[in-house]
């Protein structure tokens, strides 16, 4: 993405996440620890790594970049923009918060290891600094989020709407400038990458919304699961030598990704 895209979505990132820390309650630290296993290892990461590879060695559906763009967008866990969609689906905010943290240090990890195995290549690029970058718009405005709820509850009941709104109109303009800027290139485009993303979108979206039985976990792992760190992959993709032949999907994969999580916003908001 461009420089003005870039800061549109760190400054998004941001409030996101400090209103995330802002409907902290107390009591909201006591976690399954059964929950966020199979959230970061089962959902995020195990079911689609083994979907997709399964595509990779029974069919000849994808071509090489095409999967190679789909397993970028399944190691770039972690997705902030989820946080918009959390108080009104009746989804948990502190299991949304602590899942985009966790996510967001599973994929580096994941990503530096599939560099050291030369899957992707990225140059120079240090995820040491990549990390830092992370935890400055995730953690850190969350932590003072929370900071400022156990101190001045009354501000943070007065704010965290405020800042809640501008997050989720912020996140709405950015898909709306992704979809003005890239929406006719994708749809007229070649069709494998609109099916790559349908079906990188059902691989994320339908373990959880299958196998979890209570309503608030499943609405908050099946938006946790499907929104990706779109902004990661984005700059990560932009250091790869083959960057043009995985945009397509990638961006395919973004646009099915939002437009999703709109419909199922609008979903459940009705069946509340």
């Amino acid at each position: 993405m461009n420089g003005w895209l870039d800061s549109w979505a760190m400054l998004n990132s941001i409030l996101i996440m400090l209103a995330l820390g802002l409907a902290w309650r107390q009591g909201d630290a006591r976690q399954q620890t059964s929950v966020l296993l199979r959230a970061t290892l089962g959902y995020n990461l195990l079911i689609p790594a083994l979907g997709l590879s399964i595509l990779a060695s029974q069919t000849s559906w994808f071509q090489h970049d095409t999967l190679l763009a789909m397993a970028l967008c399944i190691a770039a866990g972690g997705g902030t923009s989820v946080g918009a969609f959390v108080q009104k689906t009746g989804a948990a905010p502190a299991l949304t918060a602590t899942l985009i943290i966790l996510l967001q240090g599973l994929s580096l990890a994941v990503i530096a290891g599939l560099t050291w195995f030369g899957v992707f290549a990225f140059g120079a690029v240090s995820l040491a600094d990549l990390a830092g970058y992370l935890l400055l718009i995730t953690a850190a405005p969350w932590l003072a989020g929370i900071a400022v709820t156990r101190h001045w509850p009354k501000l943070s009941l007065r704010w965290q709407p405020r800042l809640e709104r501008t997050g989720s109109a912020l996140v709405l303009m950015l898909v709306l400038a992704l979809l003005l800027r890239h929406g006719a290139e994708v749809l007229g485009g070649p069709a494998e990458p609109l099916w790559a993303a349908t079906t990188l979108v059902l691989l994320l979206v339908l373990p959880p919304l299958l196998l979890e039985r209570q309503r608030v976990l499943r609405k908050t792992l099946v938006l946790v699961n499907l929104v990706r760190n779109l902004t990661l992959t984005l700059a990560l993709l932009a250091l790869m030598p083959q960057a043009s032949a995985l945009l397509p999907t990638v961006l395919a994969f973004g646009l099915a990704m939002y437009l999703l999580c709109g419909w199922l916003l609008w979903r459940w908001r009705a069946l509340r």
